[in-house]
């Protein structure tokens, strides 16, 4: 059998030779497969890029054939190229190209250019632009160990950065300020009392007066405590996911805020108020990004029992809402004391937050500012207190309001002043809710003193000794009486109304507010969920453009199903209607208004847009032009009307530019315009070159007026008719205002009684078709109307205590004078388009 065996070994031997001869070949093959193609890629990169280059070149005959044709090539390509550049520019001469605008979309809520450059260019981190947004309920952890993986939070907080807080004690009473509002007080009081010259009654009065100032001091101060923002902010972790889904702050904002710390001067933090949680928000916010918490300038309403204590020591101090004048005389010691304890803050290097509305907005658009606080900021930077502070606007948005709703106020209802029950029943209601995300915008610290040089370059020029005060008409205010200079009240305004134009610019839209929006002025009487789809795709699109974020994405009509469970039944509803899920708006009384809240987000990012929309309407369009001076004219004295309701432009901007600049948008990206001739491009030209040439040669050239034809597209009628629609309730509002107070030529009237004259008229009219608008009926709406009137010379405002009265004013003919302002406003309300 041996001889088997050696045959079967043998077979074996050579089918494994064979393999690996074979294997030995096949690597031979592949390294020359490598080979020559790295060699065809090193020509391949060294020679001409036209195709059909890359055959592989054989001979020499070859690659000279092969240049000869190239050559060829790049004549006749040559020929093509300059036949093409010159019919091209022929085209560009005879016509206007199509433009496609793209603006690379910044997340950075930046300083003003013209006011703040130096600060427009500082604190900017191009690496943290791009990033994603972030949670705050979100975090990891770094910490190793028991202590660290389950008792995580506690040991956060406990890690925590320390802040150093100077509070104030009894020593600011010895503030020379204070010390002369005492003596100012008691000698009134001596003056009142008729008993000039006892010393004994004077030294009463005087030690009574020392003693208020010290309870006054005592109320008012903070009781910032690191142990209490360390305790509150654990618990803030924990309880706001119960009924937020999160809160979203951007890395790049509060990059900035972190490098703005580390200068040295104090931040003050300007929010738009929406929220009695945008404090706490706030400071949850800075503490856990290692920035320092700023003292909360708080209404007295909230220092109620324990929840009072507890704000105390999260950085609140307690102010009037109204400084009441004692036995008809002016608070000296209480505004000394509130303007001592701010300089006193700012020095000792405290930031401060304050809300420069004042109150909480009760309609969803931003409110007037108020002067007084910021005021006092001013003048503590002027009088050399601080070298400088850094402004931060600040603006907060909310899926859902958690503080509920404002219709009964807006209806004519008072106020519900703020109980420990009540606090305790709206905090159960909002831990057992669903309020969606919050959206914290942070814009870019500016400083104070540039602004100030930018809207008065000699403001620090004046000595302090010589400035001179006046008083306002109203005592409730620290503005306008013993702390702001006359020629520094127009600098704080237009700082202040720069402030809040920035942060109402940089707010972010919801889902719940664009959804709203639509349904509110297109969409009325209802809408198939796809078309409403589609309406917020355009919508999408138009806020992208104008770099406006928006704090939603996905799909569209996924973002209307969240937006409509969110705002709920009461508000919108679905209905089944032939196979088909349409959305309806509740429009009536009272759910309108509250819906319009969220709409008014939107509002006044078109408001301008509706101004020129609405001032083409009131214009006579029979000869099918309308002449562009009258459109600028309508559209300036509507703004005037609405001069309460909105900041159109920048106080470092004109009107008129601003305008200008929305309607040359309209015309050439919605096409809502054709031009009658070349005239208006002319004029356009010169305008924008007069603003960067002093040069006095065109001052000859006679100004022709361009011309504008409405476009009759039904696209773009259904666009212009959409924009009218926008700021409509307002006009209905001011109207009917104006209309309601024509009776009121020959008598007094309380301010209260006159609002409810002004709704129930305004209901009426609604009942009758009169008014189209049921958001309309607003009480905020309706007093922004009598101020208007008060500007316009036409009423007269009369505070006794804490009343208020109107009454007309001495004019000739009071009801032609009345009747005159009310066709001014309601020629801008509709008319067949």
């Amino acid at each position: 059998m041996w001889p088997f065996r050696y045959i079967l070994q043998y077979k074996i031997v050579r089918d494994h030779v064979n393999c690996e001869i074979l294997h030995v070949f096949q690597i031979i093959a592949r390294m020359v497969d490598i080979v020559t193609s790295r060699m065809f890629e090193s020509f391949n990169r060294f020679s001409p890029s036209k195709t059909g280059q890359t055959d592989s070149i054989t001979s020499y005959g070859k690659t000279k054939r092969f240049s000869r044709e190239q050559r060829c090539k790049k004549a006749i390509s040559r020929e093509a190229d300059i036949k093409t550049r010159e019919s091209q520019l022929l085209e560009i001469k005879e016509k206007t190209p199509n433009l496609h605008l793209t603006r690379p979309k910044s997340f950075l809520r930046l300083a003003c250019r013209n006011c703040t450059f130096t600060s427009h260019e500082s604190l900017v981190n191009k690496t943290t632009e791009r990033m994603a947004l972030q949670n705050m309920f979100i975090r990891h952890y770094p910490y190793d160990g028991i202590i660290g993986r389950y008792f995580s939070d506690i040991y956060y907080n406990w890690k925590a950065k320390e802040f150093d807080y100077i509070l104030a004690n009894d020593s600011l009473l010895d503030d020379e300020s204070v010390k002369n509002s005492v003596e100012l007080m008691t000698r009134e009081q001596i003056e009142d009392t008729k008993k000039e010259g006892d010393e004994e009654f004077y030294e009463k009065l005087k030690k009574l007066n020392s003693e208020r100032a010290k309870r006054l001091l005592y109320t008012m101060k903070s009781a910032l405590s690191d142990y209490v923002l360390r305790c509150s902010n654990w618990f803030f972790h924990k309880m706001f996911p119960l009924f937020l889904n999160s809160v979203l702050v951007h890395p790049g904002q509060i990059s900035m805020i972190q490098e703005a710390s580390k200068s040295g001067l104090p931040l003050i933090f300007l929010p738009l108020h929406r929220s009695h949680l945008d404090y706490l928000l706030l400071t949850y916010i800075l503490f856990n990004h290692g920035i320092k918490p700023p003292l909360v300038a708080a209404g007295d309403n909230l220092k109620l029992p324990f929840f009072g204590q507890v704000l105390k020591g999260l950085g609140a101090f307690y102010i009037k809402r109204r400084i009441d004048p004692i036995e008809g005389r002016k608070d000296h010691i209480y505004k000394a004391i509130l303007q001592t304890y701010i300089k006193h803050s700012l020095k000792s290097g405290h930031n401060i937050e304050f809300f420069i509305e004042g109150g909480r907005t009760r309609t969803g658009k931003p409110l007037m500012p108020k002067y007084g606080i910021f005021s006092v900021i001013v003048d503590s930077l002027l009088d050399g207190t601080i070298e400088d502070a850094l402004l931060v606007p600040v603006s907060m948005n909310y899926d859902k309001l958690v503080d509920g709703n404002f219709t009964r106020e807006q209806l004519g209802e008072p106020k519900k002043m703020e109980s420990v029950w009540s606090t305790i029943k709206s905090l159960w209601m909002s831990i057992n809710g669903d309020f969606g995300m919050v959206k914290v915008d942070f814009n870019q610290p500016c400083s104070l003193r540039e602004m100030i040089k930018a809207f008065k370059p000699d403001v620090e020029n004046i000595p302090i000794e010589v400035r001179t005060h006046r008083s306002t008409c109203s005592v409730s205010s620290i503005y306008g009486t013993d702390v702001v200079a006359n020629t520094n009240k127009s600098v704080i305004e237009n700082i202040s109304r720069h402030v809040v134009y920035d942060a109402s610019q940089s707010t972010s839209v919801m889902a719940t507010d664009a959804v709203a929006f639509l349904l509110l002025t297109r969409y009325r009487n209802g809408v198939s969920i796809e078309e409403l789809a589609t309406a917020l795709d355009t919508l999408r699109q138009d806020l992208d453009f104008s770099q406006k974020e928006l704090s939603f994405q996905g799909k569209s009509v996924d973002v209307i199903n969240y937006a409509v469970d969110m705002l709920g039944p009461s508000l919108v509803q679905k209905e089944k209607v032939e196979s088909q899920e349409i959305i309806k708006p509740r429009i009536e009384l009272p759910n309108s208004i509250e819906l319009s809240y969220y709409s008014n987000i939107l509002v006044p990012h078109f408001a301008l847009d509706s101004v020129i929309a609405l001032a083409i309407n009131s214009l006579d369009r029979s000869s099918g032009f309308i002449q562009a001076d009258h459109l600028m004219e309508a559209a300036t004295e509507l703004c005037n009307i609405l001069q309460y309701e909105f900041i159109f432009c920048k106080p470092c901007q004109t009107l008129d530019n601003t305008i200008q600049c929305y309607l040359d948008d309209l015309i050439y990206r919605k096409n809502l315009f054709i031009m009658e001739d070349e005239s208006a491009m002319q004029s356009r030209s010169r305008r924008m070159a007069r603003q960067f040439d002093d040069d006095d040669d065109d001052e000859n050239i006679p100004y022709i007026s361009p011309k504008y034809q409405l476009n009759n597209d039904p696209k773009v009628l259904e666009y212009l008719e959409f924009y009218r629609v926008i700021i409509l309730p307002l006009l209905e509002c001011y109207a009917v205002s104006a209309q309601t107070i024509i009776s009121l030529t020959d008598e007094t009237i309380l301010e209260t009684d006159l609002i409810k004259d002004i709704l129930d008229n305004l209901q009426m009219q609604l009942l009758n078709n009169s008014v189209l608008y049921s958001e309309s009926v607003s009480t905020d709406t309706v007093r922004n109307a009598l101020k208007l009137f008060v500007t316009w010379g036409i009423l007269e405002c009369h505070n006794e205590g804490k009343l208020r009265l109107y009454y007309f004013r001495e004019l000739e003919d009071k009801k032609e004078i009345a009747k005159d302002m009310h066709n001014l406003i309601n020629k801008y309300r509709p008319k067949a388009m």
